[in-house]
Protein backbone atom coordinates (compact mmCIF):
# COMPACT_ATOMS: atom_id res chain seq x y z
CA UNK A 1 0.00 0.00 0.00
CA UNK A 2 2.70 2.39 0.14
CA UNK A 3 2.47 3.29 -3.43
CA UNK A 4 -0.29 4.97 -2.05
CA UNK A 5 1.89 8.00 -1.84
CA UNK A 6 2.94 8.22 -4.86
CA UNK A 7 -0.08 10.11 -6.02
CA UNK A 8 0.65 13.73 -4.24
CA UNK A 9 3.43 13.81 -6.22
CA UNK A 10 1.61 12.76 -10.34
CA UNK A 11 -0.21 15.01 -11.79
CA UNK A 12 -3.42 13.64 -12.32
CA UNK A 13 -3.93 11.98 -9.05
CA UNK A 14 -3.37 12.21 -5.01
CA UNK A 15 -5.12 9.39 -3.58
CA UNK A 16 -6.58 5.89 -4.29
CA UNK A 17 -9.42 4.50 -2.83
CA UNK A 18 -8.10 1.17 -1.35
CA UNK A 19 -11.28 0.88 0.66
CA UNK A 20 -12.41 -0.60 -2.16
CA UNK A 21 -10.83 -3.89 -1.70
CA UNK A 22 -13.67 -5.18 0.30
CA UNK A 23 -15.52 -5.71 -2.67
CA UNK A 24 -12.50 -6.51 -4.91
CA UNK A 25 -13.48 -3.44 -6.90
CA UNK A 26 -11.58 -0.46 -7.30
CA UNK A 27 -13.35 3.11 -8.34
CA UNK A 28 -12.10 5.84 -10.82
CA UNK A 29 -8.94 7.49 -8.54
CA UNK A 30 -10.69 10.43 -7.25
CA UNK A 31 -10.29 12.79 -3.85
CA UNK A 32 -13.80 13.81 -4.07
CA UNK A 33 -17.24 14.79 -5.82
CA UNK A 34 -18.29 18.72 -7.00
CA UNK A 35 -21.24 20.41 -8.14
CA UNK A 36 -21.04 23.08 -10.38
CA UNK A 37 -22.53 26.13 -9.21
CA UNK A 38 -21.69 28.64 -12.50
CA UNK A 39 -23.97 28.92 -15.45
CA UNK A 40 -21.15 26.81 -17.27
CA UNK A 41 -18.00 26.40 -16.60
CA UNK A 42 -14.54 25.94 -18.61
CA UNK A 43 -12.53 22.83 -18.56
CA UNK A 44 -8.57 24.42 -19.07
CA UNK A 45 -5.90 22.07 -20.59
CA UNK A 46 -3.44 24.14 -17.46
CA UNK A 47 -4.50 25.21 -14.31
CA UNK A 48 -4.36 28.81 -15.52
CA UNK A 49 -7.68 31.47 -17.20
CA UNK A 50 -5.31 31.94 -19.67
CA UNK A 51 -5.03 28.19 -20.51
CA UNK A 52 -6.92 26.88 -23.64
CA UNK A 53 -10.56 26.03 -22.71
CA UNK A 54 -11.18 22.06 -23.51
CA UNK A 55 -15.26 21.72 -22.68
CA UNK A 56 -18.03 23.28 -20.68
CA UNK A 57 -20.03 21.67 -17.69
CA UNK A 58 -23.35 22.64 -17.20
CA UNK A 59 -24.67 24.31 -13.88
CA UNK A 60 -25.45 21.42 -11.37
CA UNK A 61 -23.77 18.87 -12.57
CA UNK A 62 -21.55 16.52 -10.40
CA UNK A 63 -18.13 15.05 -11.69
CA UNK A 64 -15.27 13.43 -9.64
CA UNK A 65 -12.08 15.71 -8.12
CA UNK A 66 -9.03 14.09 -9.26
CA UNK A 67 -6.74 15.56 -7.48
CA UNK A 68 -5.78 19.81 -6.12
CA UNK A 69 -3.43 22.21 -7.70
CA UNK A 70 -3.60 25.58 -5.53
CA UNK A 71 -7.21 27.23 -7.12
CA UNK A 72 -7.85 24.45 -9.27
CA UNK A 73 -9.48 21.28 -9.51
CA UNK A 74 -8.45 18.26 -11.71
CA UNK A 75 -11.57 16.35 -13.42
CA UNK A 76 -12.34 14.11 -15.83
CA UNK A 77 -15.56 15.16 -17.84
CA UNK A 78 -17.29 14.16 -21.32
CA UNK A 79 -13.81 12.42 -22.16
CA UNK A 80 -11.62 15.27 -21.37
CA UNK A 81 -8.63 15.62 -18.69
CA UNK A 82 -8.64 19.07 -17.06
CA UNK A 83 -8.81 21.97 -14.49
CA UNK A 84 -11.78 23.69 -12.99
CA UNK A 85 -11.93 27.00 -10.94
CA UNK A 86 -12.50 25.95 -7.39
CA UNK A 87 -14.24 29.32 -6.71
CA UNK A 88 -17.42 27.31 -8.73
CA UNK A 89 -17.01 24.43 -7.06
CA UNK A 90 -18.87 22.88 -4.27
CA UNK A 91 -16.43 20.42 -3.10
CA UNK A 92 -17.23 17.28 -0.91
CA UNK A 93 -14.18 15.01 -0.37
CA UNK A 94 -13.92 11.32 0.11
CA UNK A 95 -12.30 9.02 2.77
CA UNK A 96 -9.05 10.67 3.63
CA UNK A 97 -6.01 8.95 1.89
CA UNK A 98 -4.32 7.51 5.82
CA UNK A 99 -7.62 6.37 6.68
CA UNK A 100 -8.11 4.32 3.01
CA UNK A 101 -4.11 3.33 3.38
CA UNK A 102 -4.74 2.03 7.20
CA UNK A 103 -8.38 0.58 6.59
CA UNK A 104 -6.57 -1.67 3.49
CA UNK A 105 -4.02 -2.74 5.79
CA UNK A 106 -6.35 -3.96 8.16
CA UNK A 107 -8.86 -5.78 5.61
CA UNK A 108 -5.27 -7.38 4.09
CA UNK A 109 -4.86 -9.07 7.16
CA UNK A 110 -7.58 -10.48 7.43
CA UNK A 111 -7.48 -12.37 3.89
CA UNK A 112 -6.82 -16.03 3.11
CA UNK A 113 -2.91 -16.29 2.98
CA UNK A 114 -2.84 -17.84 -0.08
CA UNK A 115 -4.61 -14.94 -1.50
CA UNK A 116 -2.89 -12.05 0.05
CA UNK A 117 -0.14 -12.46 -2.40
CA UNK A 118 -1.56 -12.21 -5.69
CA UNK A 119 -4.43 -9.89 -4.43
CA UNK A 120 -0.72 -7.42 -3.20
CA UNK A 121 0.72 -7.81 -6.76
CA UNK A 122 -2.56 -6.95 -8.54
CA UNK A 123 -3.43 -4.08 -6.13
CA UNK A 124 0.24 -2.99 -6.84
CA UNK A 125 -0.08 -2.95 -10.52
CA UNK A 126 -3.29 -0.98 -10.32
CA UNK A 127 -1.33 1.43 -7.97
CA UNK A 128 1.41 2.09 -10.47
CA UNK A 129 -0.99 1.90 -13.71
CA UNK A 130 -3.26 4.98 -11.78
CA UNK A 131 -0.02 6.77 -10.60
CA UNK A 132 0.15 7.52 -14.27
CA UNK A 133 -2.67 9.22 -14.51
CA UNK A 134 -2.89 12.45 -16.80
CA UNK A 135 0.52 11.49 -18.83
CA UNK A 136 0.18 12.41 -22.23
CA UNK A 137 -0.21 10.07 -25.19
CA UNK A 138 2.49 9.84 -27.23
CA UNK A 139 2.22 7.35 -30.18
CA UNK A 140 5.29 4.58 -29.91
CA UNK A 141 5.80 5.81 -26.10
CA UNK A 142 6.39 3.37 -23.96
CA UNK A 143 7.96 5.42 -20.52
CA UNK A 144 6.48 8.18 -18.25
CA UNK A 145 7.27 10.72 -20.43
CA UNK A 146 4.89 9.54 -22.72
CA UNK A 147 2.71 6.43 -23.41
CA UNK A 148 0.26 4.87 -26.08
CA UNK A 149 -1.99 1.88 -25.14
CA UNK A 150 0.12 -0.67 -25.18
CA UNK A 151 3.56 1.04 -24.31
CA UNK A 152 1.54 2.36 -21.06
CA UNK A 153 0.52 -1.64 -20.35
CA UNK A 154 3.57 -2.96 -21.12
CA UNK A 155 5.69 -0.33 -18.95
CA UNK A 156 3.18 -1.01 -15.98
CA UNK A 157 3.77 -4.50 -16.22
CA UNK A 158 7.97 -4.62 -16.69
CA UNK A 159 7.80 -2.82 -13.15
CA UNK A 160 7.01 -6.17 -11.83
CA UNK A 161 8.81 -8.84 -14.00
CA UNK A 162 6.49 -9.26 -16.65
CA UNK A 163 7.48 -8.56 -20.41
CA UNK A 164 5.00 -7.84 -23.08
CA UNK A 165 5.16 -6.56 -26.65
CA UNK A 166 4.65 -3.40 -27.57
CA UNK A 167 1.25 -4.50 -29.80
CA UNK A 168 -2.49 -4.71 -28.45
CA UNK A 169 -2.71 -7.29 -30.42
CA UNK A 170 0.97 -9.28 -29.42
CA UNK A 171 -0.86 -9.00 -26.00
CA UNK A 172 -3.64 -10.44 -26.02
CA UNK A 173 -3.22 -13.14 -28.63
CA UNK A 174 0.54 -14.85 -26.76
CA UNK A 175 -0.18 -13.39 -23.00
CA UNK A 176 -1.91 -14.43 -19.87
CA UNK A 177 -5.02 -16.17 -19.27
CA UNK A 178 -8.08 -15.46 -21.16
CA UNK A 179 -11.16 -14.82 -18.62
CA UNK A 180 -14.76 -13.71 -19.09
CA UNK A 181 -16.20 -9.99 -19.63
CA UNK A 182 -18.04 -10.87 -15.64
CA UNK A 183 -14.63 -12.89 -13.89
CA UNK A 184 -12.75 -10.21 -14.49
CA UNK A 185 -10.16 -8.90 -11.31
CA UNK A 186 -8.42 -5.95 -11.44
CA UNK A 187 -5.05 -5.88 -13.06
CA UNK A 188 -6.28 -7.93 -15.75
CA UNK A 189 -5.94 -6.71 -19.33
CA UNK A 190 -8.55 -5.54 -21.38
CA UNK A 191 -8.70 -5.50 -25.43
CA UNK A 192 -10.76 -3.40 -27.67
CA UNK A 193 -10.79 -3.86 -31.51
CA UNK A 194 -12.14 -0.66 -33.68
CA UNK A 195 -12.77 -2.37 -37.61
CA UNK A 196 -12.05 1.22 -38.54
CA UNK A 197 -8.48 1.10 -37.16
CA UNK A 198 -7.22 -2.75 -37.56
CA UNK A 199 -7.79 -5.84 -38.94
CA UNK A 200 -5.96 -7.27 -36.60
CA UNK A 201 -6.84 -8.97 -32.97
CA UNK A 202 -6.75 -5.60 -30.80
CA UNK A 203 -6.42 -1.80 -31.54
CA UNK A 204 -6.61 -1.03 -27.83
CA UNK A 205 -5.42 -1.99 -24.37
CA UNK A 206 -6.15 -0.94 -20.66
CA UNK A 207 -5.83 -2.32 -17.40
CA UNK A 208 -9.05 -3.34 -15.23
CA UNK A 209 -9.04 -1.19 -11.44
CA UNK A 210 -12.64 -2.92 -11.04
CA UNK A 211 -16.09 -1.63 -10.32
CA UNK A 212 -16.39 -2.02 -14.74
CA UNK A 213 -13.62 0.89 -14.95
CA UNK A 214 -10.35 0.62 -16.52
CA UNK A 215 -7.38 3.04 -17.13
CA UNK A 216 -5.48 3.31 -20.32
CA UNK A 217 -3.26 5.86 -22.15
CA UNK A 218 -6.65 6.41 -24.38
CA UNK A 219 -6.13 8.12 -27.44
CA UNK A 220 -4.24 10.79 -29.47
CA UNK A 221 -7.64 12.68 -29.46
CA UNK A 222 -8.20 12.76 -25.64
CA UNK A 223 -4.31 12.99 -25.08
CA UNK A 224 -3.57 11.54 -21.64
CA UNK A 225 -3.43 8.41 -19.50
CA UNK A 226 -7.26 8.21 -18.10
CA UNK A 227 -9.60 6.17 -16.35
CA UNK A 228 -12.98 4.94 -18.11
CA UNK A 229 -15.70 3.06 -18.13
CA UNK A 230 -16.38 -0.61 -19.92
CA UNK A 231 -20.07 0.62 -20.07
CA UNK A 232 -19.19 3.54 -22.13
CA UNK A 233 -20.79 2.95 -25.74
CA UNK A 234 -17.31 2.96 -27.89
CA UNK A 235 -15.63 0.46 -25.22
CA UNK A 236 -18.97 -1.26 -25.24
CA UNK A 237 -19.42 -1.98 -28.84
CA UNK A 238 -15.46 -2.89 -29.25
CA UNK A 239 -14.70 -5.34 -26.33
CA UNK A 240 -12.75 -8.16 -27.49
CA UNK A 241 -11.74 -10.16 -24.48
CA UNK A 242 -9.69 -9.88 -21.24
CA UNK A 243 -6.36 -12.00 -20.75
CA UNK A 244 -5.03 -12.74 -16.90
CA UNK A 245 -1.43 -12.41 -16.18
CA UNK A 246 -1.03 -12.54 -12.33
CA UNK A 247 -2.90 -16.21 -11.54
CA UNK A 248 -0.75 -17.01 -8.04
Amino acid sequence: MGLLKRYAAKVAVTAFASVMLLTTTVAAAKIGDGVITASSLRVREQASTSSATLTLIPNGTTVEILAEEGDWYLTSYSGFLGYIHKDYVDYEPVIAIDEAAELAVSIVSDSAPEEDAAQSVKQDIVDTACSYIGVRYVYGGASPSGFDCSGFTMYVYKQFGYSLPHTATGQLLNHGTSVSKDEMQMGDLVFFRDPSITSKAASHVGIYIGGGKFVHASSSSTGYVVVSSLSDQYFANYYVGARRLVTA
